[in-house]
């Protein structure tokens, strides 16, 4: 039966076209008072799809608004003086470029952006890179609605009570530099062409989930470009698909999320309803007490974030030891900063971009026991930056991830 669902929803998205973006654009507005703050929230009520939400006074939102949206949102703006500035005016036409240039690609290349099939070949052609003493594989830990494979590559070397370090990506399925980036770590840790990897693989097992949300991928690459969610149906609804990062089994349903199936947020019909999240949370919970830290990769807003998302009593909830983890993140961001000279906030995620609930990183620290847990939102702009940004990406989260751990050490006296 699992396999007739499969292929029918694949059947019937092949007859589906790419859908256009004629006449879109993408937008960013810096709220410069609580007015501003709520004409953004009325907005987000309204659907508009927020690439980067408005959290705070004087921090860029940038949303995506097809051409009445824009009428009626320079409409409204206007009157209260708030200004918008046009990132892309037409982005469809930014999109056929890029299309354009990602059809000429013949193969999996790891300074571009990479369809699912093509990442699944590079990942399969590392495991023959392994570097010497090393040993490297990859474990399909589940599958998702549409029968994909979720693939954990593993480099490991012998040796007892070796931690692991774990970083996973594309749980939204838009955020293609998220799985960009996570592959470039995942070579720099393979080539061990520095003594920074060389000493990091001496002392840690490292596991890359590169793509969580692989059916959502697809789609992004397929049909819909802005995709965000799996492509899970919704009884009694039309609207496809579920937030995985708002579907966790832990402070299920409470902050940030939605019950509308139609929601870019919508936190799916029960705690742990996706088989996506169920194949984490079960991996999660088998490795976890190896596991040092666990970094879930996503963009883009420039924020390391760390537990919890959520509130009690309408206040942001902290973690016990939330000094060791903002220690450890003020580490991890000023390495960034320092690669390029770029601003990165950092700390608690409900106080620093809004209040979530049912998130990755949450489930890991709460329920899985891993202390030190972090969502970088990457850089921009948007979801769809230039393959330029790759490299750029990679290189200041390199360089953060390598302070992380290294702060970690220091604090847990390693």
């Amino acid at each position: 039966m699992r396999l007739l669902i499969a292929l029918i929803v694949l059947s019937s998205s092949l007859a589906l076209e790419r859908k256009t973006f004629e006449g879109y654009k993408i937008v960013k507005a810096f709220p410069e008072n609580s007015e501003h703050l709520q004409w953004l929230n009325h907005l987000k009520d309204q659907n508009v799809d927020f690439l980067q939400p408005a959290t705070k006074e004087g921090r860029q939102a940038i949303m995506l608004l097809n051409p009445q949206q824009y009428i009626f949102t320079k409409t409204a703006f206007d009157s209260i003086n708030l200004s918008i500035d046009i990132l892309y005016d037409n982005v469809e036409r930014h999109l056929q470029e890029m299309w354009k240039r990602l059809s000429k690609k013949k193969a999996f290349d790891i300074n571009d952006y990479n369809s699912f099939e093509d990442i699944n070949q590079g990942l399969d052609d590392f495991v023959g890179s392994c570097p010497s003493g090393a040993s490297c594989n990859i474990e399909n830990i589940g599958s998702s609605t549409e029968g994909r494979p979720l693939r954990v590559f593993k480099i490991s070397k012998s040796g007892a009570n070796r931690k692991i370090v774990f970083f996973d990506s594309a749980i939204h399925a838009r955020e293609w530099l998220a799985p960009a980036t996570n592959l470039k770590l995942l070579e720099a840790i393979l080539k061990q062409d520095t003594q920074d990897a060389i000493n990091l693989l001496n002392k840690y097992d490292f596991h890359f989930l590169i793509i969580h949300n692989p059916d959502g991928y697809v789609y992004s690459w397929e049909v819909d470009r802005f995709w965000r969610k799996n492509r899970s149906p919704n009884a009694g609804s039309f609207c496809i698909g579920t937030d995985l990062n708002r579907n966790f089994d832990v402070n299920w349903g409470t902050d940030g999320t939605s019950t509308n199936p139609c929601s870019e947020t919508y936190g799916g019909s029960s705690a742990a309803s996706e088989v996506e999240t169920q194949a984490l949370q079960n991996y999660a919970q088998r490795v976890g007490d190896s596991v040092i830290v666990w970094t879930s990769i996503h963009t883009a807003a420039q924020i390391i974030l760390h537990p919890f998302g959520h509130t009690e009593n309408g206040i942001c909830v902290r973690a016990e030891d939330h000094d060791d983890l903002y220690r450890v993140a003020n580490a991890f961001a000023d390495a960034i900063e320092n690669t390029y000279d770029t601003l990165w906030t950092r700390g608690n995620s409900c106080e620093e971009i809004y209040p979530t609930s049912g998130s990755t990183s949450d489930y890991v620290k709460a329920v899985v026991n891993i202390k030190y847990t972090y969502t970088p939102e990457l850089r921009g702009p948007g979801f769809n930056p230039g393959k330029e940004a790759i490299e750029l990406s990679s290189n200041e989260i390199w360089n953060g991830v390598k302070a992380m751990i290294s702060e970690i050490e220091a604090v847990e006296k390693l």
